[in-house]
């Protein structure tokens, strides 16, 4: 765990998500939770040094950022497109997720309750806890209920998995030209220090490169489609790895990642062809 500020401490080094809690004067608010639930034990824990829980916040609905909620207190909040996501999630689906990776998941999830949101919103929403402000804004991207939390008083945002620092993100649920859009908007806010969904904590220089790398994926695309390739052409020549690696623990994953992130951007992009345009 690393402290980034006053009172924000954030996780980079476990398997998932980043995790993060942000310490007030009248509790904490955290944003997501971790995927193995040992570690959202041990982070549970970790929290009652610094305080009571009070608020959850979920960036978005994948099970790498919301299986930890099960295992801690205070009311989750969430974009209403991540509580309609969430609420089509099983407990056999995320416990085929966590027994692969978390040889303590069935002792530790016996009783367990995915927890849905009760506080939706659909644009935006502030949340105001001791002196600190919370501004929760929906900045679709990596998936259509995205969202970012902006800490002004620390100068921090939390931008879930539109940003992955150095390393593969996965576009399976993407909104290429909305991302970019919210990449600039994030780049507008009084904030230092950019929390990532994956890798390192970063500043807001960094989201140049990772604009241009999007865009480039997208470029990329757009060509193949342009020089008649078929879809299934297209998965199975075009890579992004060579760009940033899949992150630690999904290696593996590295082919069947790449085929959904093409063929994401391969459909979105054949729909915006003129007509007969392919």
């Amino acid at each position: 765990m690393k402290q980034i500020s006053a009172n924000v401490f954030v996780e980079t080094e476990k398997r998932g998500c980043n995790h993060s809690f942000v310490e007030t004067k009248e509790g904490i608010v955290c944003i997501d939770t971790p995927f193995r639930p040992s570690d959202a034990v041990a982070w549970r824990d970790e929290i009652k040094k610094h305080g009571e829980v009070r608020y959850v916040i979920q960036t978005e609905p994948h099970v790498d950022h919301v299986t930890g909620n099960g295992f801690l207190p205070g009311t989750v909040v969430a974009h209403q497109g991540t509580r309609e996501a969430m609420r089509t999630m099983t407990l056999t689906q995320i416990m085929e997720r966590v027994v692969a990776i978390d040889t303590d998941a069935q002792r530790l999830m016996r009783g367990y309750q995915l927890r849905l949101p009760t506080i939706t919103f659909s644009q935006s929403l502030t949340l105001h806890l001791g002196d600190h402000t919370f501004r929760l804004m929906n900045l679709p991207g990596h998936t259509g209920s995205q969202t970012a939390v902006h800490v002004p008083e620390e100068k921090v945002v939390f931008t879930g998995d539109n940003v992955s620092y150095k390393v593969q993100p996965f576009m399976v649920e993407a909104f290429p030209e909305e991302w970019l859009k919210s990449l600039q908007t994030v780049q507008q806010l009084d904030a230092n220090v950019v929390v990532p969904g994956h890798g390192e904590i970063c500043d807001k220089a960094y989201l140049r490169e990772w604009e241009a790398f999007i865009r480039e994926c997208l470029v990329t695309v757009q060509g193949a489609i342009e020089r008649g390739w078929t879809r299934e052409q297209a998965l199975e020549k075009i890579s992004f790895l060579h760009r940033y690696p899949m992150a630690p623990g999904s290696e593996a994953r590295g082919p069947e990642v790449m085929r959904m992130n093409v063929g994401r951007l391969y459909d979105v992009l054949s729909k915006n062809q003129p007509q007969g345009g392919r």
